[in-house]
């Protein structure tokens, strides 16, 4: 009877172990310098139907980005993908690319930015009509917090983005290699 309880107590020592490993994998830590991206792997709701961004809780890139300090997201439902600040150095300008949104209309080769133009506020962005594409608004110095799955930023040292394939970095670049050309 002894042996029993023992075996049961152990059991439930490690079972207790297990659940408390798993509770504490789900703190994630980001430091000031940076921003977590954070990619939900299973809804109840499904995946994103269209476009990139989930805006309504289902499976896939969410809106908002975690900023630095330390934040709890429930373990292996999501990844957090970690991404630098934009930083436009002083005297120097950044470009935009939106990846969702609304089409450009077939004359228009920027995007109005007349009801969209919160970049750091994706879900703002997108349901206040945002155009996917080049923006017409650029980035002035200093340092910003964007989603770098909706956004990308191109400036002159350095381009801001997380890629989602190989030929997604491939576009991304040679519009990099367009904008350096052109001075």
């Amino acid at each position: 009877m002894t042996a029993v309880l023992s075996t049961f107590s152990l059991i439930g020592s490690v079972l207790g172990g297990i659940i408390f490993l798993m509770l504490l994998s789900g703190i994630r830590f980001i430091p000031n310098n940076r921003i977590g991206i954070v990619e939900k792997r299973f809804s109840g709701k499904g995946s994103v139907k269209s476009g990139l961004i989930a805006l309504n809780g289902e499976a896939g890139y969410q809106p908002r980005v975690l900023r630095g300090g330390l934040h709890y997201l429930m373990p292996i439902q999501y990844v957090v993908h970690m991404a630098p600040l934009v930083t436009i150095p002083q005297g120097k300008i950044g470009y935009i690319f939106a990846r969702d949104g609304k089409p450009l209309e077939p004359t228009q080769v920027l995007a109005s930015n007349v009801t969209a133009r919160n970049y750091q506020d994706v879900e703002d962005f997108i349901k206040n009509g945002g155009q996917r594409g080049p923006q017409r608004l650029i980035l002035r110095e200093g340092t910003y917090a964007f989603n770098l799955v909706q956004f990308v930023v191109i400036t002159e040292g350095r381009v801001y983005s997380l890629p989602l394939s190989r030929e997604d970095v491939d576009t991304i670049q040679k519009m990099a290699e367009v904008i350096t050309e052109r001075k």
